[in-house]
């Protein structure tokens, strides 16, 4: 006899459905990251480590060094490595490549994810690109055996301090700082979002024509999603707006962020390796807690601690991390992605679909849903389904609430 038993849960709310296809692959994305020609004299440290309670099995980093890479570069180096393996969660040790180089002009650093994958095991949406190093994460396996996941290459014309204590030189660019940001970008901070080379009027994304996970939370003022094509062409002038509006939004699936969403750099003139992959720094400026994903770095800015917003832009794209509150840190254990729930669309005309997991597909599920009001308007069972499908075309517009008998819940807008 089948148990009965009653779930509901979201992790990602997408306009993509769940299929079973070939694992591929292909090129990462590699971001510049410009200094900023000034002096800040700020610094951030975020928290005693020595007093965190860490209870979960955090990340572990592999770095590779390049050819004359300084002992002093090396620590500092190091010292950002160790602040991420203590926020992330991964069964799966993360391959760093460090090359110490010379970039043109005022370029920082470069990284990113040396190659991304679709398709892979456990991943929940079809045709979405992953870095590798989350893409392994959520898998529970190496992918690319003993490649490098992320390769950050230091300009090494720059002047750079090699303090990791909090302490600044004048006019020299804090190191840790700057690994801590080019790491972040390659666990995922990053879009492929950029002007349409053919024609600058207009804004695309996609490689070869499929978002990469971030891009998929990026939406405008109005709270429609970018990657929304029902919406918007890709390419089109109306994507090349909104990336220069000012006022881009990161989307985070928990109703008490929706007033406080997190916002992305989008200044009225694009900028190639500034824009869209970072914080806006007006909302976060120099010397805040968020500061260290902001789209340029001055000397004597110290950050060495990735902030709440950072931490929760990389939880949403699928990163299991120790939850920040305030400065203590509460461990985690990675979610189970074989027990998670996806839906689709959000906002919804006419049917909702429910993907149902592998491994509850041989029980029989109850759906509720609750309109505003918290009225009861319609429940559903599943029967085996792969998918389950809920019929809103009878509701009014409206926000919905899908939920469990023991109160989990996520949120439909029926337009």
């Amino acid at each position: 006899m089948k148990k009965i038993r009653y779930f509901a849960g979201t992790f990602f709310l997408f306009f993509m459905h769940f299929w079973v296809t070939a694992q591929e692959m292909q090129e990462g994305i590699i971001v510049s990251c410009p200094a900023g020609e000034y002096q800040s004299n700020t610094a951030f440290l975020g928290p005693d480590f020595s007093k965190l309670r860490i209870n979960a099995n955090t990340a572990t980093f592999d770095v590779t060094y390049g050819a004359g890479f300084p002992s002093g570069a090396k620590t500092a180096f190091q010292a950002a490595v160790n602040v991420w393996s203590k926020v992330l969660i991964s069964r799966i040790p993360i391959k760093i490549s460090a090359q110490w180089e010379e970039l043109s002009g005022n370029t920082l650093a470069s990284s990113g994810s040396k190659v991304v994958y679709k398709n892979f095991s456990k991943s929940a949406l079809k045709d979405v690109w992953y870095p590798v190093s989350l893409a392994e994460a959520i898998a529970g396996q190496n992918l690319n055996g003993t490649e490098s996941d992320i390769t950050i290459t230091i300009n090494n014309k720059i002047n750079w301090s090699y303090f990791t204590d909090g302490n600044f030189e004048p006019f020299k660019y804090d190191l840790m700082t700057i690994v801590l940001h080019e790491i972040a970008h390659g666990l995922g901070f990053t879009s492929t979002f950029k002007l349409n080379e053919t024609n600058n009027a207009q804004a695309i994304w996609g490689l070869n024509g499929l978002p990469i996970i971030y891009d998929l939370f990026l939406q405008n003022s109005s709270g429609i999603l970018l990657t929304n094509d029902a919406q918007y062409g890709n390419p089109s002038v109306d994507l090349r707006r909104f990336i220069t509006s000012d006022e881009l939004y990161f989307k985070i699936d928990n109703e008490a962020e929706i007033k406080n969403l997190p916002q992305i750099s989008a200044p009225a003139s694009y900028v190639s390796g500034g824009s869209i992959s970072h914080l806006d720094e007006r909302r976060y400026p120099k010397g805040s807690v968020n500061a260290l994903m902001s789209p340029s770095i001055g000397a004597a800015e110290i950050n060495h601690f990735p902030g709440e917003v950072i931490l929760k832009v990389l939880n949403q794209i699928g990163w299991p991390v120790n939850n920040l509150k305030g400065a203590v840190i509460t461990a985690v254990e990675p979610p189970d992605y074989n027990e998670k729930f996806f839906v689709y669309p959000n906002p919804v005309s006419s049917e909702l679909n429910i993907i149902v997991p592998d491994k509850f597909k041989d029980e029989i599920f109850e759906f509720q849903v609750f309109d505003a009001a918290g009225l009861l308007v319609k429940s559903t069972l599943n029967t085996g389904k792969d998918t389950e499908k809920i019929n809103f075309e009878s509701f009014k517009s409206g926000f919905y609430f899908v939920k469990t008998v023991n109160n989990q819940s996520f949120k439909i807008f029926k337009y």
